[in-house]
């Protein structure tokens, strides 16, 4: 069945999604404007995802808003090379809502653990690794979206090698002359798979290979804040950060937002439907 043959409900922002429909061949980008049943699906989703072993379960709601940003990220992350520039203070799901799009296109979540001295060599050394699970390494699943916050920016250089990264796709001259050669030994399996009967297999050959891989594979998902002068100066700076990204704007949560959040967690208190009443009242008071 496809779901968004029913999405008929008027007076939405048009949401356009392809992964709710059971399509036998290629999956059908169009408008999906009944939210009830595009949040239906995602809360399926959303159970889904957390009943995967060795992750943080992630206790969200998706309200309006969210679902319409899952949308957006998703779009974003299912472009040839596209990246996300997803602008919003923090606490607003930037992190939560690329992780469900990222499961929703069945893609690896990469994200930096910074710890104490951490610097650029440990920095490139995650590239690194990255990288190889992007392009081969990976096996069934090499699509990859690297999450990167403003509060990973331990030193300014890592913006430097994110903008190398927007531009050229990868950081240049990240490997040694030794690291190569293991690269091109481990891909040439994939190499011959892939490549159309007749290639030569130089060693030119198989870099460029690796190095498209990881330019058709790692999508990336930049999280700042908005305020302080930072994010000026980081998009004064880093001129990619902004044309080479596509940039979604995480506002202010709307009150339907909030109440929506406060009635899931009073539910899980076991508190009484009457309730719903007095959360109206202190919302319309808080406005």
């Amino acid at each position: 069945m496809n779901y968004a043959e029913h999405c008929t409900t008027a007076g939405e922002d048009p949401v356009f999604v392809d992964f709710m429909g059971d399509y036998e061949t290629q999956a059908i980008y169009e408008e999906c404007t009944n939210f009830p049943k595009l949040r239906e699906y995602l809360n399926e989703k959303l159970v889904a995802y957390n009943a995967q072993p060795k992750i943080s379960k992630m206790n969200i709601v998706l309200f309006k808003d969210a679902i319409t940003h899952i949308a957006k990220i998703y779009r974003i992350i299912n472009l040839k090379r596209g990246h996300a520039f997803l602008v919003g203070v923090g606490g607003s799901g930037r992190h939560s809502l690329t992780r469900m799009s990222a499961f929703l296109s069945k893609m690896n979540v990469y994200q930096l653990e910074v710890f104490k001295g951490f610097n650029l060599k440990n920095f490139r050394e995650f590239l690194k690794v990255m990288y190889e699970q992007a392009a081969y390494k990976g096996k069934d699943k090499l699509k990859t979206v690297f999450i990167f916050s403003d509060n990973d920016v331990v030193q300014e250089s890592f913006l430097e090698d994110i903008q190398n990264m927007l531009n050229g796709g990868v950081v240049p001259n990240i490997y040694l002359a030794d690291e190569m050669n293991q690269i091109r030994e481990g891909i040439r399996k994939k190499f011959k798979k892939d490549m159309p009967a007749g290639t030569i297999e130089t060693p030119e050959a198989l870099s460029e290979f690796f190095f498209n891989g990881v330019k058709d594979n790692l999508h990336m998902s930049i999280c700042m804040s908005p305020i302080g002068q930072a994010f000026r100066d980081y998009t004064r700076m880093y001129p990619a950060l902004i044309n080479n990204t596509t940039i979604d704007w995480f506002m202010g949560w709307p009150e339907d937002a909030l109440t929506e959040v406060a009635m899931k967690f009073i539910g899980e208190m076991g508190l009484e439907d009457d309730m719903h009443a007095g959360l109206s009242v202190v919302c319309s008071y808080a406005h």
